[in-house]
Protein backbone atom coordinates (compact mmCIF):
# COMPACT_ATOMS: atom_id res chain seq x y z
CA UNK A 1 0.00 0.00 0.00
CA UNK A 2 1.35 3.83 -0.66
CA UNK A 3 0.22 5.82 2.07
CA UNK A 4 2.28 9.41 1.31
CA UNK A 5 2.12 11.73 4.51
CA UNK A 6 -1.05 13.30 6.00
CA UNK A 7 -2.24 16.54 6.47
CA UNK A 8 -0.89 18.41 9.67
CA UNK A 9 -4.49 18.13 10.97
CA UNK A 10 -7.04 15.92 8.96
CA UNK A 11 -9.76 16.51 10.80
CA UNK A 12 -9.47 20.69 10.39
CA UNK A 13 -8.58 19.79 6.71
CA UNK A 14 -12.31 18.17 5.97
CA UNK A 15 -13.56 21.03 8.91
CA UNK A 16 -12.85 23.38 6.14
CA UNK A 17 -13.51 21.04 2.99
CA UNK A 18 -16.99 20.44 4.44
CA UNK A 19 -17.47 24.27 5.62
CA UNK A 20 -16.77 25.69 1.73
CA UNK A 21 -19.25 22.69 0.76
CA UNK A 22 -23.19 23.18 -0.30
CA UNK A 23 -25.95 20.84 -1.37
CA UNK A 24 -28.68 23.42 -1.89
CA UNK A 25 -31.15 20.63 -3.34
CA UNK A 26 -31.43 16.37 -3.07
CA UNK A 27 -28.02 15.29 -3.95
CA UNK A 28 -27.60 12.87 -7.01
CA UNK A 29 -26.46 9.52 -4.83
CA UNK A 30 -23.15 7.91 -5.94
CA UNK A 31 -22.97 5.30 -8.50
CA UNK A 32 -22.12 2.40 -5.81
CA UNK A 33 -24.56 3.51 -3.35
CA UNK A 34 -27.09 3.12 -6.33
CA UNK A 35 -25.78 -0.49 -6.53
CA UNK A 36 -25.70 -1.08 -3.00
CA UNK A 37 -29.70 -0.18 -3.05
CA UNK A 38 -30.52 -2.43 -5.44
CA UNK A 39 -28.96 -5.52 -3.74
CA UNK A 40 -31.25 -4.75 -0.62
CA UNK A 41 -34.42 -6.70 -1.27
CA UNK A 42 -35.75 -5.49 2.84
CA UNK A 43 -35.00 -2.47 5.01
CA UNK A 44 -31.65 -2.45 6.81
CA UNK A 45 -29.86 -0.43 9.15
CA UNK A 46 -27.08 1.19 7.03
CA UNK A 47 -24.26 2.73 8.60
CA UNK A 48 -22.65 5.12 6.42
CA UNK A 49 -18.67 5.28 7.42
CA UNK A 50 -17.05 8.52 6.10
CA UNK A 51 -20.31 9.81 5.57
CA UNK A 52 -18.95 13.32 3.95
CA UNK A 53 -21.67 15.31 2.38
CA UNK A 54 -24.60 12.93 3.43
CA UNK A 55 -25.70 11.97 -0.03
CA UNK A 56 -25.80 8.36 -0.24
CA UNK A 57 -27.30 8.57 3.43
CA UNK A 58 -30.12 10.42 2.64
CA UNK A 59 -30.53 8.37 -0.77
CA UNK A 60 -30.87 4.79 1.61
CA UNK A 61 -33.06 6.95 3.83
CA UNK A 62 -35.65 7.82 0.96
CA UNK A 63 -35.71 4.12 0.13
CA UNK A 64 -37.08 3.27 3.71
CA UNK A 65 -33.40 2.26 5.37
CA UNK A 66 -32.62 3.51 8.53
CA UNK A 67 -29.41 5.54 8.29
CA UNK A 68 -26.89 6.49 10.69
CA UNK A 69 -23.88 8.16 9.17
CA UNK A 70 -20.70 8.67 10.82
CA UNK A 71 -17.62 11.38 9.97
CA UNK A 72 -14.86 12.66 11.90
CA UNK A 73 -15.67 15.87 10.62
CA UNK A 74 -17.79 18.26 12.68
CA UNK A 75 -18.83 20.28 10.11
CA UNK A 76 -19.87 17.33 7.70
CA UNK A 77 -21.48 16.20 10.38
CA UNK A 78 -23.33 19.44 10.46
CA UNK A 79 -23.69 19.49 7.08
CA UNK A 80 -25.83 15.54 6.75
CA UNK A 81 -27.89 17.13 9.53
CA UNK A 82 -28.94 20.39 7.81
CA UNK A 83 -29.63 18.33 4.38
CA UNK A 84 -31.61 16.11 5.72
CA UNK A 85 -33.45 18.35 8.04
CA UNK A 86 -34.17 20.53 4.51
CA UNK A 87 -35.40 17.17 2.44
CA UNK A 88 -37.27 15.87 5.59
CA UNK A 89 -35.72 12.04 5.08
CA UNK A 90 -35.13 10.55 8.72
CA UNK A 91 -31.19 9.97 8.80
CA UNK A 92 -29.15 10.48 12.42
CA UNK A 93 -25.41 11.64 11.95
CA UNK A 94 -22.57 11.16 14.43
CA UNK A 95 -19.04 12.51 14.65
CA UNK A 96 -16.95 9.70 15.88
CA UNK A 97 -13.40 8.84 14.78
CA UNK A 98 -13.40 5.53 13.30
CA UNK A 99 -11.08 4.30 16.36
CA UNK A 100 -12.84 5.23 19.06
CA UNK A 101 -13.91 2.57 20.98
CA UNK A 102 -17.64 4.36 22.46
CA UNK A 103 -18.69 4.18 18.45
CA UNK A 104 -20.47 0.75 18.68
CA UNK A 105 -22.97 1.53 21.74
CA UNK A 106 -23.73 5.01 19.79
CA UNK A 107 -24.60 3.20 16.66
CA UNK A 108 -27.84 2.20 18.48
CA UNK A 109 -28.26 -1.31 16.50
CA UNK A 110 -31.40 -2.93 17.62
CA UNK A 111 -30.51 -6.76 16.60
CA UNK A 112 -32.02 -6.25 12.62
CA UNK A 113 -29.96 -6.65 9.76
CA UNK A 114 -27.16 -4.65 9.14
CA UNK A 115 -25.29 -2.83 6.08
CA UNK A 116 -21.87 -1.36 6.54
CA UNK A 117 -21.33 0.58 3.92
CA UNK A 118 -18.03 3.09 2.92
CA UNK A 119 -17.71 4.70 -0.17
CA UNK A 120 -13.98 6.32 -0.41
CA UNK A 121 -13.27 5.67 2.86
CA UNK A 122 -10.98 3.00 3.13
CA UNK A 123 -8.31 5.49 1.13
CA UNK A 124 -8.81 8.20 2.96
CA UNK A 125 -8.03 6.83 6.55
CA UNK A 126 -4.25 5.44 7.60
CA UNK A 127 -3.96 2.01 7.49
CA UNK A 128 -4.12 1.64 11.02
CA UNK A 129 -7.21 3.28 11.14
CA UNK A 130 -8.30 0.96 7.96
CA UNK A 131 -7.78 -2.71 10.58
CA UNK A 132 -10.02 -0.50 13.17
CA UNK A 133 -12.64 0.15 10.69
CA UNK A 134 -12.50 -3.63 9.78
CA UNK A 135 -12.74 -4.46 13.54
CA UNK A 136 -15.72 -2.56 13.73
CA UNK A 137 -17.77 -4.18 10.66
CA UNK A 138 -16.98 -7.26 11.72
CA UNK A 139 -18.16 -6.37 15.37
CA UNK A 140 -21.63 -4.58 14.74
CA UNK A 141 -22.46 -7.53 12.16
CA UNK A 142 -23.65 -11.15 12.25
CA UNK A 143 -24.53 -13.83 9.52
CA UNK A 144 -25.92 -12.36 6.88
CA UNK A 145 -25.09 -9.08 7.03
CA UNK A 146 -23.29 -6.71 4.48
CA UNK A 147 -19.53 -4.87 4.86
CA UNK A 148 -20.11 -2.56 1.21
CA UNK A 149 -16.62 -0.85 0.03
CA UNK A 150 -15.35 0.98 -2.50
CA UNK A 151 -12.03 2.63 -2.74
CA UNK A 152 -9.22 3.70 -4.73
CA UNK A 153 -6.46 0.78 -5.79
CA UNK A 154 -3.00 0.93 -6.19
CA UNK A 155 -3.60 0.84 -9.99
CA UNK A 156 -4.78 4.23 -9.33
CA UNK A 157 -1.42 5.97 -8.38
CA UNK A 158 -0.77 8.00 -11.44
CA UNK A 159 -3.84 9.22 -12.36
CA UNK A 160 -5.20 12.48 -12.36
CA UNK A 161 -6.74 13.91 -9.37
CA UNK A 162 -9.36 16.42 -9.06
CA UNK A 163 -9.53 17.00 -5.72
CA UNK A 164 -5.08 16.61 -5.31
CA UNK A 165 -5.25 18.26 -1.51
CA UNK A 166 -6.96 14.99 -0.30
CA UNK A 167 -5.37 12.63 1.56
CA UNK A 168 -5.25 9.28 0.32
CA UNK A 169 -3.64 6.05 -0.08
CA UNK A 170 -3.80 3.59 -2.58
CA UNK A 171 -5.21 -0.04 -1.77
CA UNK A 172 -4.10 -3.45 -2.71
CA UNK A 173 -7.57 -5.15 -2.96
CA UNK A 174 -6.09 -8.27 -1.69
CA UNK A 175 -5.27 -7.08 1.00
CA UNK A 176 -8.46 -5.79 2.15
CA UNK A 177 -9.91 -9.26 0.62
CA UNK A 178 -7.88 -10.92 2.93
CA UNK A 179 -8.21 -9.35 6.16
CA UNK A 180 -11.84 -9.20 5.57
CA UNK A 181 -11.89 -12.76 4.85
CA UNK A 182 -9.70 -13.07 8.37
CA UNK A 183 -12.61 -11.40 10.34
CA UNK A 184 -15.56 -13.32 9.27
CA UNK A 185 -16.58 -12.37 5.79
CA UNK A 186 -17.32 -14.20 2.78
CA UNK A 187 -16.62 -12.37 -0.91
CA UNK A 188 -20.53 -11.95 -2.25
CA UNK A 189 -19.07 -9.73 -4.91
CA UNK A 190 -15.87 -7.80 -6.13
CA UNK A 191 -15.06 -5.88 -8.94
CA UNK A 192 -12.42 -3.66 -10.00
CA UNK A 193 -11.97 -1.34 -12.44
CA UNK A 194 -12.63 2.46 -14.58
CA UNK A 195 -15.75 3.89 -14.72
CA UNK A 196 -17.51 3.33 -11.97
CA UNK A 197 -16.43 6.47 -9.97
CA UNK A 198 -15.73 9.16 -12.15
CA UNK A 199 -15.66 12.93 -11.40
CA UNK A 200 -14.80 15.12 -13.96
CA UNK A 201 -11.51 14.50 -15.50
CA UNK A 202 -10.93 11.81 -12.88
CA UNK A 203 -12.10 9.11 -13.88
CA UNK A 204 -10.44 6.60 -10.59
CA UNK A 205 -9.45 2.96 -11.13
CA UNK A 206 -11.27 1.86 -7.69
CA UNK A 207 -12.33 -1.55 -6.21
CA UNK A 208 -15.85 -2.30 -5.03
CA UNK A 209 -16.80 -5.24 -2.64
CA UNK A 210 -19.76 -6.67 -1.21
CA UNK A 211 -18.55 -8.93 1.71
CA UNK A 212 -21.35 -10.91 3.99
CA UNK A 213 -21.46 -11.81 7.09
CA UNK A 214 -20.68 -15.74 8.07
Amino acid sequence: MSEPGAPVDRARYWDEYYAAASLARRPLPSQFAAFVAGELDSPRHVVELGCGTGRDSVFFASYGHRVTGVDASEQAVKACRELSAALGEQASFLQSSIDDPALPSRLELDGGPVVVYARFFLHAITEDEERALLELAASITTPGDLFAVEYRTVRDLSGTKVTGTHYRRFVSPATVQARALARGFDVGYAVEGFGFAKYKQDDAYVARALFVKR
